[in-house]
């Protein structure tokens, strides 16, 4: 059937079909171009994704690191207030005498120094 209709080849029908090539031709590339546009959209989006998440782990390490080095600050700090009272105590006379006589039983000229059992009475119950 298509071979018994003929073309007309007047000036209209082929301006009529170079305005659709052209029409065709532009929608291609406008499809194109979204298609470019679209793509490199999405690989900066990609982008900038990939920095935000690098930039929380970061911030999440730094935040943990950060905690810890607080905690062993406050440790450090508790122990030099227990050396700083140390240090008062061994400059007292009177403490010095008192570790000397608990811990290493050093007395005075004329003392005597009895140690009791402090243990045992638990060890008895222990055995009853």
């Amino acid at each position: 059937m298509n071979d018994k209709v003929q073309n007309i080849g007047n000036q209209y029908t082929s301006q009529k079909n170079a305005k659709k090539r052209r029409h065709d031709q532009r929608k291609r590339i406008v499809k194109k171009r979204i298609l470019v546009f679209g793509g490199i959209l999405l690989a900066v989006i990609a982008v900038m994704l990939l920095l935000v998440f690098t930039q929380m782990k970061s911030n999440s390490d730094a935040s943990n690191e950060r905690q810890a080095k607080e905690e062993e600050y406050q440790k450090l700090q508790d122990k030099e207030i227990e050396l700083k009272e140390q240090l008062n105590n061994l400059n007292d006379p009177s403490y010095i005498e008192k570790v000397a006589r608990d811990e290493y039983y050093l007395s005075n000229d004329g003392e005597i120094i009895f140690k009791l059992p402090e243990d045992q009475p638990k060890e008895n119950k222990k055995k009853k």
